[in-house]
């Protein structure tokens, strides 16, 4: 099974890379999207979004609900195993998001050659900040920021939770068979099932997969402190600032390995991660972001709220492209420590 694990996250990558997303009418996140704004407002016009209790009901209820589909899906596929692994590959690309995110952020890069406007309008559809009056340094600023941010976000977190959470199962099944899933299908109401029915390290994977999205959706639409937010908000922020712990650091720590590789200043991406990692409001963002600024000798600034590396060098627009590049690289490192573990495994 472990073999087929790595099949479906080759698959999925390669899906991401080459088609890009889904269209949105059938994308699982905008269907995320729009369960958690339908809940948010029934939760607010009831008056109970300002309760924490109401933002870990919430959490629940959606984390149930995709899960469920998600398995439904699956177990409708399970007839032919060929068909059977592209669905998975299908649905775990949608976890993640590698291509959406290049594509975005260099057509910040693109306009700033034509247009600064038209840059500032496009870095607004990727922060959360006013972007009208940004000068060209800030846009510059803006792109790289959401960009090593969500190196974390879109595409290691994921990753690392469908291959950690695909590895437990596979590991299960070694170990106890049937006898780890039946008491799971019987909660589910599928008594009478076998674990070959479902491939369970690859059901795992998925659900691992869609849980962190369903998490990390949740925290980019309710996890802010204005007044509508500040306690529907709480538990998923705090749930996403959890689950993104390990990944954001080790991001930080692949930037470095990156930066080393590409003949960068990786002995600054240490030092500046190090310092200034801690800056940022997130208790996570902060890693890949300063790991970034101090390997491209850059200060990232997002105004009186943080201040990440040194102004070594200017904030040109060339540098975008060389934060994709170190991204490009970073994620292809994430990807190979993935692919070697099991192989380690099998040769000692």
């Amino acid at each position: 099974m472990e073999i087929e694990l790595l099949i479906v996250i080759f698959a999925a990558v390669f899906i991401d890379l080459t088609l890009g997303e889904l269209p949105v009418s059938i994308h699982p996140v905008v269907w995320m999207g729009k369960s958690i704004t339908k809940i948010r407002n029934f939760l607010t016009n009831t008056g109970k979004n300002k309760k924490r209790l109401s933002g870990f009901v919430m959490t629940l209820i959606i984390l149930i609900t995709f899960n469920l589909l998600i398995i439904m899906i699956l177990y409708i596929s399970s007839f032919n195993y060929i068909i059977y692994l592209a669905v998975v590959s299908i649905i775990l690309s949608t976890t993640f998001a590698i291509k959406s995110l290049i594509k975005s952020v260099l057509e910040v890069y693109s306009s700033l050659n034509i247009d600064l406007d038209k840059a500032r309008i496009f870095v607004s559809y990727l922060v959360s900040r006013k972007t009208s009056q940004l000068s060209l340094e800030g846009v510059v600023s803006a792109a790289i920021e959401t960009l090593t941010e969500n190196i974390t976000d879109s595409i290691i977190s994921p990753l690392f939770y469908i291959f950690l959470c695909g590895s437990v199962g596979t590991l299960l099944i070694i170990t106890m068979g049937d006898n780890v899933i039946y008491p799971f299908l019987n909660f589910l109401g599928l008594s009478g099932l076998r674990s070959s029915d479902f491939h369970f390290p690859l059901l795992f994977g998925v659900m691992a997969g869609v849980s962190f999205r369903v998490v990390n959706t949740l925290d980019a639409m309710v996890g802010y402190k204005d007044p509508q937010n500040i306690d529907i908000g709480w538990f998923p922020a705090r749930l996403d600032d959890v689950i993104n712990y390990i990944p954001a650091r080790a991001t930080g720590l692949l930037i470095i390995i990156s930066a080393l590789l590409m003949g960068l200043n990786y002995k600054s991406s240490w030092q500046v991660m190090l310092a200034d990692a801690r800056k940022t409001p997130s208790p996570n963002s902060g890693y890949p972001m300063a790991a970034a600024a101090g390997a491209l000798d850059i200060q990232l600034i997002k105004p009186n709220v943080y201040i990440l590396g040194r102004p070594k060098n200017g904030l040109t627009p060339e540098m975008i492209k060389k934060a994709v590049k170190l991204t490009m690289i970073t994620v292809v490192i994430f990807l190979l420590i993935i692919f070697a573990i099991p192989i380690l495994i099998i040769v000692f």
